[in-house]
């Protein structure tokens, strides 16, 4: 069976906002790499110097004479085809490609997708965290540069297929997301205007880079805790309602059901720079 591991590297953590920069993407069959893409994409927009320095490393001058962002996602689109996509908080690269997707009214994919993070939570246990960076370290997958799009792809290819020897040998990649609670595709996100309630409107504000909020959320067995958050955007998915934030006190990337969040009890401005470098480091 195969499989194909990808990672973005943007100029930040809007979809709508920002632009990516750097696609890296793997096919393989078990151990055996089958094709590499790789392209710096031209933003067409300034890259923040801090992300530069302290993130990824991608300079205006490396992405000059690349791709146009259209380009770079249609020749991604060409290199997945209909192959079971993996990646690490899959939601925050889908939110990319997908936003490209729509401004451009390409053909949406129907690839399966599938969260490496949310996979190691069921199969990595011992760590501190399900950051890629943690999880790397622990199962002792070197790769020279973090935060690269390629290097992080061949990670997760690594990772997921550390995974994969705990599965049974049969297991589909419509069973590997059963197993670990999701069956998802490119069309079951909308990524844009998102109707909220109004005591929820804040929500809508955060999600634009104003604002953390502190909210009180009910999890699936309906115990309820206090969270800070740093949102960044929010989805329909199978038409209810997502929040995507970094949560402050788990200091990981985690989705939340907007129905499920109790109450909003008050909000602060993000220290933006800060926030991008924490998000990124979580995957």
């Amino acid at each position: 069976m195969e499989y194909i591991s990808f990672d973005l590297e943007t100029t930040g953590l809007y979809p709508i906002r920002d632009r990516i920069i750097e696609i890296g993407a793997v096919r393989f069959s078990d151990n055996k790499i089958l094709g590499k893409l790789e392209t710096f994409v031209n933003p067409g927009m300034p890259i923040p110097p801090e992300l530069t320095a302290n993130v990824h490393g991608i300079s205006d001058e490396m992405v000059a004479n690349a791709p146009a962002e259209r380009d770079a996602v249609e020749k991604f689109l060409k290199f997945i085809g209909n192959t079971p996509l993996i990646a690490h908080n899959i939601t925050f690269d889908i939110g990319f490609v997908s936003a490209v997707v729509c401004q451009h009214k390409m053909k949406t994919p129907k690839n399966i997708l599938i969260d490496s993070c949310e996979l190691s939570r069921s199969y990595i246990k011992g760590v501190a965290n399900h950051k890629l960076t943690t999880l790397a370290e622990y199962l002792q997958i070197k790769e020279p540069t973090a935060h690269r799009a390629m290097a992080d792809s061949l990670v997760v290819m690594k990772l997921f297929l550390a995974c994969l020897k705990q599965m049974p040998p049969d297991i589909t990649p419509e069973g590997i997301a059963q197993h670990i609670g999701q069956l998802i595709s490119f069309g079951d996100y909308i990524f844009g205007d998102v109707e909220l309630l109004p005591e929820q409107s804040i929500l809508q504000e955060a999600a634009k880079g104003n604002l953390d909020v502190e909210i009180e959320y009910k999890n699936n067995n309906g115990d309820l805790s206090r969270r800070w958050l740093s949102p960044f955007t929010l989805f329909i998915f199978k038409g209810r309602p997502y929040l995507v934030a970094y949560c402050h006190q788990s200091t990981e990337m985690r989705q939340f059901r907007i129905d499920r969040i109790v109450n909003i009890y008050s909000k602060r401005p993000t220290k933006k720079k800060s926030d991008y470098q924490n998000i990124r480091e979580s995957e």
